[in-house]
């Protein structure tokens, strides 16, 4: 995997418009538990999956206001990652080091990226970034490096780390399709599938809902083919 998977580098694990204001969502990256959430300051965030009290999953937790609190005992955290606030001990400031670990995280190309590494300040993002919109994330079923095989079989190229570029007819229409590929255990991966919009805004959605078909079709394949060499 790390030929094609460098930790070094940035990769994507949803879309930013999937993770609204208020929302918490749980994220796996080279088999590490993650959670992203967004404040109603518009902020999004990706920690370590774990409150520093008692261990409790902050995904089960809830946002409260610029502030996400833990299930269990209600630890506020800011978003700065420090604990501000224990319900049990109203009077008490948290000391410093009271903090969840923070990963690196951003937003581009309507996606939220993160790192296991220290890849640089700079996401590199999408081949004409600019021009691509987000059509859907899926799951699959098989290891990272099947998806990149898959897509060598079509001749995609390899942009950058976990970024694989294609020209794709679809409905008779060539439409280049960019996947980010987010590696998440040795067996398991999830492709983020974004599109080059071409034509009207209200052309959008009609694109988003071919480019997701094609990419139904897509994961059904690997996961198939990885199931049959599997069995072999």
């Amino acid at each position: 995997m790390a030929e094609h998977f460098p930790r070094d580098a940035w990769y994507a694990v949803g879309g930013a418009a999937m993770l609204a204001e208020g929302e918490i969502m749980p994220v796996k990256l080279f088999g590490k538990e993650r959670v992203a959430w967004r404040g109603d300051d518009g902020e999004s965030h990706v920690w370590h999956n774990r409150c520093i009290h008692r261990g409790m999953r902050l995904q089960f937790g809830f946002v409260d206001g610029d502030r996400l609190a833990c299930r269990y005992h209600g630890w506020r955290f800011g978003g700065d990652a420090q604990c501000k606030k224990i319900p049990a001990q109203p009077t008490l400031a948290p000391p410093d080091d009271f903090r969840i670990p923070v990963f690196q995280s951003a937003e581009k190309n309507g996606l939220v990226w993160t790192t296991a590494g220290t890849p640089g300040a700079n996401v590199t993002g999408l081949p004409d970034s600019e021009n691509f919109v987000f059509c859907r994330s899926l799951a699959v079923h098989a290891p990272p490096d099947a998806v990149v095989e898959h897509f060598g079989n079509m001749d995609a190229s390899i942009t950058t780390p976990g970024i694989l570029s294609a020209i794709l007819n679809i409905e008779g229409a060539d439409v280049p399709v960019a996947v980010a590929i987010q590696p998440v255990s040795a067996d398991k991966s999830q492709i983020h599938v974004t599109a080059g919009q071409a034509g009207a805004e209200n052309a959008i959605q009609p694109l988003r809902l071919r480019v997701s078909a094609w990419a139904r079709r897509l994961r059904d394949t690997i996961e198939n083919q990885t199931e049959k060499e599997d069995s072999e």
